[in-house]
């Protein structure tokens, strides 16, 4: 989870038809470059990183952008502490149960949407553009603070939506306006905003240890759905009114080559410009020599990595981990005994479990390839997946410790392992519209399993959700030892090569 990357935009540029593309050569000329006679790398010839005017700058806009991912992480848990209270100011329609589930269910639908709209959405506007209106979306998601039930129902599928565009637009905007010597550091912020996004929740949540804070007559509630809306407009405060930022790839797509133009004196120096500029214009060039349908995604070239991603994807909501997230409170309530600290505490520490591989991924990922860390997490969670069921047939204090103990041991692997390969290997292997599909299919799995788990637990108990849990980590395990190869190393040539994609 806090480890967790969405970059959609996959497949690096590496070769550019230049003997067919007009643009390399009047870009060859301008350089006094030689033109290859079959093909060329994306970058320049004698190419030089580029200078930024402002690192700070920089930063404050790439963190502005990438604050979906807080508020994407904010949304898994930021509900469960809430609805007692909630529940105790508005009019249920159902069983306590089937309103969990959909008041949980709600908001993945919103995304669903949401990622399905950023496809048509991309195609008429800019990055920013499109980023506005998810923003928009979720600026409204401040009338979800209505103490009415098909209001809060209303704007937190609002919010759902402009998470399901955030999370398509976020990583390609950063892909195509970062810088390349600065984009692995940003782009591993964004996995760490989103573990951030998690803790927030739960250290808000300890705000309802206070009696005074529960209850019909509260507003604490109120201030924790507040925060999301405030995130989004601070990012449109930063990003667009005060920055005036978008993507010059998009810009350049849309034929707004002057203020393309703009957005890249704004960030390079003088000395870098023209290069930088010289740069967008060759990706555009290259996207529209290499476009693919989404129906290619389910020909025998894409088939096995999409399946791969589409397992990924599922695995990382259906190991269990992601069900304690999302109920943490309802789950932890039959280990603690309804002890409100108890299961708030408990609470807390699996929220700074998941974030401190965020500290230390990078001294794993260094050494170990991507397929070893899935499998090595795989077979762990596992582990971990067996001793919560045998513990669970145990009321005893010392199991209870113990299984909680595991489980932050299970949150911990999972955000080293399950959560950001998840995130990193999907885009890796698959095209941009194979992402794509990947990424809409996690919200999906996301709906199932939010609005089934309340009624897993009141029919399957702990114990038997695990199980079942486990089969389903077992199976993704067995799949991903025959089909998921090792990409460390490799270039995304030689990973189509690996994958049987390229020649």
């Amino acid at each position: 989870m806090a480890s967790q990357v969405v970059p959609l935009q996959s497949q690096e540029i590496e070769y550019l038809q230049t003997d067919q593309s007009a643009l390399s050569r009047e870009i060859a000329l301008k350089t006094g470059q030689q033109i290859p006679k079959k093909r060329a790398t994306v970058q320049l010839f004698n190419e030089k990183d580029e200078e930024v005017n402002s690192i700070v700058d920089l930063t404050i806009i790439m963190i502005g952008i990438m604050s979906g991912s807080f508020t994407f992480g904010y949304a898994i848990t930021y509900l469960t502490p809430s609805f007692d209270t909630v529940f105790d100011q508005i009019d249920l329609k159902g069983t306590k149960n089937e309103e969990q589930g959909l008041f949980s269910a709600i908001l993945p639908i919103g995304c669903i949407v949401g990622a399905v709209s950023s496809h048509f959405l991309m195609q008429v506007l800019t990055r920013n553009q499109t980023l506005l209106v998810a923003d928009i979306c979720g600026m409204l998601s401040i009338l979800s603070l209505v103490p009415i039930r098909e209001m809060i129902l209303a704007f937190r599928f609002m919010y759902g939506v402009c998470n399901g565009i955030s999370c398509i637009v976020m990583p390609i905007y950063i892909k195509e306006l970062c810088p390349q010597k600065y984009y692995e550091r940003f782009s591993v912020m964004a996995g760490f905003l989103i573990g951030i996004g998690v803790l927030m929740a739960y250290i808000m949540g300890l705000g309802y240890l206070n009696s005074d804070l529960r209850g019909p007559n509260t507003y604490w509630w109120q201030l924790m759905f507040a925060l999301p809306p405030a995130v989004f407009f601070f990012r449109q405060l930063i990003v667009t009114v005060i920055y005036q930022m978008d993507s010059p790839i998009s810009l350049l797509e849309k034929g707004l080559q002057i203020q393309a133009k703009n957005v890249v004196e704004k960030l390079y120096t003088k000395q870098s410009v023209e290069q930088a500029f010289l740069k967008a214009q060759v990706r555009v060039q290259y996207n529209e020599e290499h476009k693919e349908g989404l129906a290619s995604i389910f020909s025998e070239k894409h088939r096995t990595t999409v399946a791969i991603g589409c397992m990924l994807m599922f695995i990382y909501t259906w190991c269990g981990i992601f069900a304690v997230f999302s109920y943490s409170q309802q789950f932890f309530a039959s280990m603690v005994e309804d002890d409100l600290t108890m299961n708030t505490i408990f609470s807390l520490i699996l929220g700074i479990s998941q974030q401190l591989p965020a500290y230390v991924s990078k001294f794993f990922y260094g050494k170990w390839g991507k397929r070893t860390l899935l499998i090595f997490g795989l077979i762990f969670i596992i582990c971990c997946q067996i001793i919560v069921i045998g513990l669970s047939y145990s009321e005893d204090k010392a199991a209870v410790i113990i299984k909680f103990v595991v489980l932050c041991l299970f949150a911990f692997v999972y955000a080293l392992t399950i959560s950001p390969i998840c995130w990193s290997m999907t885009p890796e292997i698959n095209s941009s519209e194979g992402t794509y599909f990947c990424i809409i299919s996690v919200f999906v799995w996301q709906l199932f399993m939010l609005y089934v788990f309340p009624f897993m637990l009141e029919g399957m108990s702990m114990t038997g959700s695990f199980i079942l849990f486990t089969i389903l980590t077992f199976l993704c395990l067995i799949f991903s030892y025959f089909f998921v190869k090792e990409t460390k190393g490799l270039n995304h040539r030689e990973i189509d090569v690996l994958y049987g994609k390229g020649e």
